[in-house]
């Protein structure tokens, strides 16, 4: 055995030439991985239906509220609701579930489910621009209605205070909500990236 030590270009040369598996997968195998998704997407989604109706009908009935005795307040309630239903259509125009296709080939059904995380991805990566900026104007003019309406017995800087806790915990909350739907689009960026290779 010669003691020649070995130039990095030839380390690199023997790499490259070295065979790489083939990693297949069957069709009912993407049959199966494709209907899990369709589930999970399809539970999201009911979840999210579910909190839309009960913002629907907790802002409904806010807005009925006599004590606030602001014009602003049924406005703000309204536009809320009005937001809320907005945010349930455009997540069943952009982000709804869909099951794989019956009797496809697995080239067929990689096709279809790197749609379908293509799709979910784009989604979840604009989720600030359907999901919350629909919400945005209508919490504006709700936490005004609440500033406006600042109880008698407690100081003004005092509500202002509070009222502006208030309104920093719901920028953290829907500045959460972006982060983790970007987290989530980049796993599935990976997940898209691993069909390509399959592809290949």
């Amino acid at each position: 055995m010669s003691n020649k030590p070995v130039k990095p270009g030839d380390l690199q040369s023997l790499w490259q030439s070295m065979p790489t598996p083939q990693i297949s997968l069957s069709a009912d195998e993407i049959r199966a991985r494709a209907l899990a998704f369709d589930r999970k997407v399809r539970h999201r989604n009911r979840t999210e239906y579910v909190a839309a109706a009960v913002v629907v009908a907790a802002f409904t009935w806010f807005a009925t509220w006599p004590k606030p005795a602001t014009p602003l307040w049924p406005i703000a309630n309204l536009m809320i609701v009005a937001g809320t239903l907005l945010v349930a259509w455009n997540l069943h125009r952009i982000a709804r579930a869909a099951a794989p296709p019956t009797g496809a080939s697995a080239g067929s059904l990689i096709d279809f489910q790197r749609a379908q995380y293509v799709r979910q991805r784009d989604a979840l990566n604009s989720v600030w621009l359907w999901y919350i900026a629909p919400i945005v104007p209508g919490m504006i003019l709700w936490y005004g209605a609440i500033w406006t309406t600042r109880p008698s017995h407690l100081p003004e800087v005092g509500w202002t205070i509070v009222v502006m806790l208030a309104v920093s915990l719901t920028i953290t909350v829907f500045a959460g909500i972006a982060i983790l739907n970007r987290i989530v689009a980049r796993r599935l960026q990976r997940m898209i990236d691993d069909l390509d290779s399959y592809k290949e």
